[in-house]
């Protein structure tokens, strides 16, 4: 193993490793995937999606994707990326286990159901329909970034399967902040 593989293996208690080594027994599964979501086969199994609803186009490395777990009460976020954390100034500890909508208002501060100051009731709707109704969505909506500033999100919205087969059980997120 050479120096950086060492030291990012070391970098990870056991808790957050797979107790299984790979096959080759140098590499541990969750090596480069700490959260334990493989971003890699999410992203192939959106873009190879049956029944586009939306075309998403092309994704690198600098658009923010937020993962949401559908079957939890209040549909938490449980998988963002670095992107996102540096796109609205959260920390991963800070938006873990919340719901989207708290970039709805400066301090994210929004209780579900509640109307919203700062975004108009139409989006809003749009977007719970699409979540409820497991359907995808491209919609502009005000955010806010951990600092008060106020940005338009070009979001879209796409409902997966992830290990239940024919049931949708996350719905991933695309954040692209509109330039002014």
């Amino acid at each position: 193993m050479n120096p950086w593989e060492l030291a990012a293996y070391e970098s990870y208690d056991d808790e957050t490793m797979d107790s299984n080594p790979s096959r080759f027994g140098v590499f541990h599964s969750s090596l480069y995937a700490p959260s334990q979501f493989n971003i890699m086969d999410i992203m192939a199994q959106i873009y190879g999606r049956p029944n586009k609803q939306v075309e998403l186009g092309p994704v690198d490395d600098k658009c923010g994707i937020i993962l949401c777990d559908l079957k939890q009460p209040d549909e938490p976020i449980v998988y963002a990326s670095p992107s996102f954390l540096k796109a609205t100034g959260y920390d991963l500890a800070d938006v873990l286990g919340l719901n989207c909508r708290f970039l709805q208002a400066p301090g994210g501060d929004v209780q579900p159901k509640s109307p919203r100051k700062y975004v108009d009731k139409d989006t809003v709707k749009k977007i719970r329909k699409a979540v409820d109704k497991n359907q995808e969505l491209q919609i502009e909506v005000v955010n806010f970034k951990k600092n008060g500033r106020r940005f338009i999100n070009c979001l879209t919205i796409i409902p997966i399967s992830w290990d239940c087969p024919g049931e949708f059980n996350y719905s991933v997120g695309f954040m692209c902040a509109k330039k002014p």
